[in-house]
């Protein structure tokens, strides 16, 4: 290597002799490298680490001096060439992360002596000897002309130098003349996630005062993701990275969920992290032009072609997502695939990557999901689904009916609501549940007054009405002269919001005289006689220590899933119950959830509430929760209506308890 310093170096000092004035203006160059990539010059060594195949990385402090090694391959004489000259790299797009070639003059900002050993090659950049053999340049650049290297580095260093070979590390540099707290800033603003996209570094030590190792296990999953664990000494994060041809999309996982991150970290890879927001919870990595800092994206045309990959790759995930069987997870993933900001509102942006992305999905949406339908929002999620199943509808799972936001990008992704005509043929069956039929007649009553349907497009074989506590159609409700349940007709009046509403709407279908016989005078309804010492025997009475101060649906839902239920919150989906389980003899149990803030405190049952416990009976459980600052009580009521009693109260129709034992389970708090 001895004869290629000197060729190389030879060469250099001829160019510079014939043009000091260009050596100058390399210098100048070089300071605006330097203070471009300011914060980023070991993500820039990192980055060369990587492209050498290296596994791992180290960084150590010894004495004035930082050590920096890898286990890459040797210099060849190609690298060390572009390493002297700027803008020189052979290194090709998408075969390697740099590949200007300017990365690494960003170290002349917190060193002013460097010093590089490479296998036979040995030497060193330093300002004052390039400036005692090219005097006629006013400033000269640190990386340009090479020396052979400092004797007294090989002295003062010998002993630690050699160590780092020994622990089998194949390139040194030893950056001497020390910026002041340069370093530090460095070693502090170094990111964890950014091993998260690198091809071949695992691990980075950092040897300093405090010792920091970052490591990345990357665990194959399939073609088309991986899971990455990243480690930060004792702290360690797990990803799922999703793939498709040399672009990725990376998600945070904890405790089995996909978490949505937060705006600041959620920001465009190119390789290495840049400043620039994705607009949704999740990590993007590709082949993505920035400025020479490589903290802002540039979008040029190679940019726009990795946006375009990128949303297909999104579209695929969040289609996959909405099938009944998807392997990628549960709604957590969707929560992930939410943008940040009204997707209506983007173009009120200013130009950036968020903007363009949106703007690309909207474009690469289309078609993407002619085979799928929104959920009414006039129709609970269950009573859709159901409905949606039998008219061989497809739509996303129940559960994501929960995600906020999911139906604004659905729509702005143009896919279409179900409508009444669709599922026609599947309401003249008897699977609505009281509340989907009590929305059903409340939307149609709505459209009704409003002129948005006709009377004929209202079908008397439609099984719609509750009577009797059964479900039947208008046609049988008239034909065998039955009242419509007073309960029913109080969940339409207060959907409807107008009580002669529905009177109105029996009128047009019937006459005047049969609408009137179709509605129930009002009366108050029959209460329960309260039973004395209601027990817990719904529950097992294992002891666990819960968390204090969440809610009370979380609470009890740690309970059940302690106790051998299989349990999960369905509160947002406003179907009559806070939580829906599977108890360990295999039964479907509705749980609803009250929070008292002290015990025997009134609390009341909606309509939709008191009307789902008198459908369900025996598989409706009423939890009453009340949360004190040393432990948390539970009391579970197996079928309440039976064992409570209820005051009918118009406060749009709730039911009021007054009058109960409280016989609760005790838990203590752990924290």
């Amino acid at each position: 290597m001895g004869d290629i310093l000197n060729r190389i170096r030879n060469s250099l000092i001829k160019e510079a002799s014939k043009s000091p004035n260009l050596l100058s203006d390399l210098a100048g160059l070089e300071k605006y490298i330097a203070e471009s990539y300011s914060s980023r010059s070991f993500i820039e060594l990192l980055q060369n680490a990587d492209d050498a195949g290296a596994n791992r990385m180290l960084v150590k402090r010894v004495k004035q001096h930082i050590i920096v090694a890898n286990d890459g391959r040797k210099f060849t004489v190609q690298d060390f060439e572009s390493l002297c000259r700027s803008a020189a790299s052979k290194k090709e797009r998408r075969t390697s992360i740099g590949f200007r070639g300017i990365g690494f003059k960003s170290v002349v900002g917190f060193a002013k002596r460097i010093h590089l050993i490479s296998g036979d090659l040995e030497v060193t950049f330093c300002r004052e000897l390039t400036s005692k053999i090219i005097p006629e340049a006013q400033s000269v650049p640190l990386i340009r002309i090479p020396h052979s290297i400092d004797p007294e580095i090989r002295t003062e260093l010998s002993h630690d130098v050699k160590n780092v070979f020994l622990e089998g590390y194949n390139t040194v540099f030893v950056f001497s003349h020390l910026i002041a707290n340069f370093v530090e800033s460095e070693f502090e603003s170094l990111d964890p996630t950014s091993l998260l996209f690198l091809r071949n570094v695992q691990k980075i030590i950092l040897k300093s005062a405090s010792p920091i190792t970052f490591s990345a296990r990357r665990i194959n999953k399939n073609t088309n993701s991986f899971n990455v664990e990243l480690a930060h000494n004792t702290d360690a994060e797990e990803w799922t990275v999703f793939c498709h041809e040399d672009i990725c999309i990376a998600l945070k996982k904890k405790e089995n969920k996909y978490i949505t991150l937060p705006e600041k970290e959620a920001v465009v890879h190119a390789f290495l992290p840049t400043t620039e927001h994705t607009g949704f919870g999740f990590k993007v990595n590709g082949d993505i032009s920035t400025d020479p800092s490589r903290l802002r994206v540039i979008l040029d045309e190679n940019t726009l072609n990795t946006i375009h990959n990128i949303a297909f790759l999104f579209l695929m995930l969040l289609k996959e997502s909405f099938e009944p069987n998807n392997k990628l997870g549960d709604e957590s993933l969707i929560e992930c695939l939410i943008p940040t900001l009204d997707p209506r509102m983007i173009n009120l942006q200013k130009s950036s990557f968020q903007k363009q992305f949106i703007t690309v999905l909207k474009q690469a949406a289309e078609g993407v999901f002619d085979n799928f339908y929104r959920r009414p929002n006039w129709l609970n999620p269950l009573d859709s689904q159901i409905l949606a199943e039998q008219s061989r509808i497809r739509l996303p799972s129940r559960n994501l009916g929960e995600v906020k936001g999911l139906d604004s990008l659905l729509r702005f992704f143009g896919v279409q609501e179900i409508s009444l005509d669709m599922i026609s043929d599947s309401l003249k069956k008897k699977h609505i549940s009281t509340q989907g039929a009590s929305e059903v007649v409340s939307h149609i009553t709505k459209q009704s007054f409003i002129k948005q349907i006709t009377l004929q497009e209202i079908n008397p074989d439609w099984k719609i009405w509750y009577a009797g506590n059964a479900i039947h159609s208008l046609r049988e409700i008239v034909k065998d002269k039955k009242r419509l349940d007073t309960e029913f007709v109080d969940m339409v009046t207060e959907r409807v919001g107008i009580s002669s509403g529905l009177r109105r709407l029996l009128a047009l279908l019937t006459d005047t005289q049969t609408a009137e016989k179709l509605i129930p005078p009002p009366k108050p309804a029959k209460n329960a006689e309260i039973k004395p010492n209601i027990k817990n025997e719904s529950i097992p009475s294992k002891s666990i220590s819960l968390t204090k101060w969440r809610s009370a649906e979380q609470q009890v839902l740690e309970i059940l899933n302690s106790d051998g239920w299989t349990a999960k919150d369905v509160s947002r989906q406003n179907i009559g119950y806070d939580i829906e389980a599977i108890n360990p003899k295999g039964e479907k149990i509705c749980v609803e959830v009250k929070s008292l803030k002290y015990e025997g405190q009134d609390f009341t049952l909606t309509s939709n509430e008191e009307a789902t416990a008198r459908e369900k009976g025996e598989k409706y459980i009423l939890a009453l929760v009340v949360q004190k600052k040393e432990q948390l009580s539970v009391m579970f009521i197996n079928n309440p209506l039976n064992v409570i009693k209820l005051e009918r109260q118009c406060r749009q129709w709730v039911w009021l308890c007054s009058s109960y034992e409280f016989n609760p389970r005790f838990f203590e708090f752990n924290g």
